[in-house]
């Protein structure tokens, strides 16, 4: 028989290769037959902080990671964690001159942010857009509700990052709009912090839109 960790990957890849808890024993109840031992939910919670270096238990081999924690229960296959996805024209030119340049925005692509766009699957959490692109991936922005960086020192946490599309990211970079928590889509395990919703409409939004 295929081991706990074996099934556990196995069942993790079928759903997505991210997932609460919940919907990891569905499909790990599925796969192995029947009957399972009486502590067989405990033995898949084991077996996936055994192997994700968030945990205490870590026994050196990162299998899986966890989006915000082991108490979210959201566990993911770093395997199946995407690369940041470069655009066609970000490398240099091949003879480049010295032009004036200005930077208006800044996508900052971290571990964190990854780990939330896998958990939405790219779908955006203000209208739902899911883009895809032409070799079939797909693809979304993350956005610190509370900006990285001074003056606004926004740490980069779960509970401070949206996943968005393009026109979303930039109307909340650039004040167009401002944060309701009961028209956010929330996935299991991942919620917007309040006081990062308060901070964005006090000292990002503009005041008309206030």
């Amino acid at each position: 028989m295929p081991s706990w960790l074996h099934d556990i990957k196995t069942a993790l890849a079928s759903v997505g290769g991210i997932a609460h808890y919940d919907a990891i024993y569905a499909e790990v109840a599925r796969m192995r037959p029947s009957p399972l031992p009486g502590s067989w939910k405990e033995i898949v919670r084991r077996t996936i902080q055994d192997h994700a270096s968030e945990s205490n238990g870590f026994r050196g081999t990162a299998v899986f990671y966890s989006v915000d924690g082991i108490g979210s229960g959201v566990w993911g296959l770093r395997e199946l964690l995407k690369p940041a996805q470069l655009a066609s024209d970000i490398g240099e030119p091949e003879a480049p001159q010295r032009v004036q340049q200005q930077v208006y925005r800044v996508l900052r692509d971290t571990e964190m942010t990854r780990k939330l766009k896998a958990l939405y699957k790219d779908t955006c959490q203000l209208c739902g857009l899911k883009l895809m692109l032409a070799d079939g991936s797909s693809y979304s922005e993350a956005h610190h509700v509370q900006p990285l960086g001074r003056p606004h020192n926004g740490p980069d946490i779960a509970a401070n990052i949206l996943v968005l599309c393009p026109n979303h990211h930039v109307l909340l970079d650039y004040g167009a709009m401002d944060l309701h928590a009961d028209e956010l889509h929330a996935i299991a395990g991942h919620r917007v912090g309040s006081r990062y919703i308060e901070y964005h409409n006090k000292n990002i939004a503009k005041p008309e839109m206030r």
